[in-house]
C-alpha cells in the first residue's frame, strides 16, 4: 500500500523523485496539512537558505499511480 500524502521541499511545483526532499510521507491528512503550513519556504532539502525553494503537499492518485501536487507555497 502506498502512503496517501507527501510533503516536500522543492524548486518547482512537481513531485520530486528523490528522498532528500521529503518532510512527511504518511496517511494522515491533518498531519500532512499542518506540517505543510508550518514548514518555512526558502530552505533547501538540507535546511540551508535558498530562495528558490518552496513546499508542496501531494496526494497519491491511484489511477495515475503517482503523486499529484494539491498545495504549494513559496514558488514563483
Amino acid at each position: 500500500m502506498t502512503n496517501k500524502y507527501r510533503v516536500d521541499r522543492v524548486t518547482n511545483a512537481a513531485v520530486p523523485y528523490g528522498m532528500n526532499s521529503i518532510r512527511y510521507l504518511g496517511d494522515d491528512w491533518n498531519v500532512a496539512r499542518a506540517l505543510f503550513e508550518r514548514i518555512p519556504t526558502g530552505l533547501d532539502a538540507w535546511d540551508q537558505p535558498n530562495a528558490a525553494y518552496g513546499v508542496v503537499l501531494s496526494v497519491w492518485d491511484e489511477t495515475k499511480r503517482d503523486y499529484v501536487v494539491k498545495c504549494q507555497k513559496g514558488l514563483s
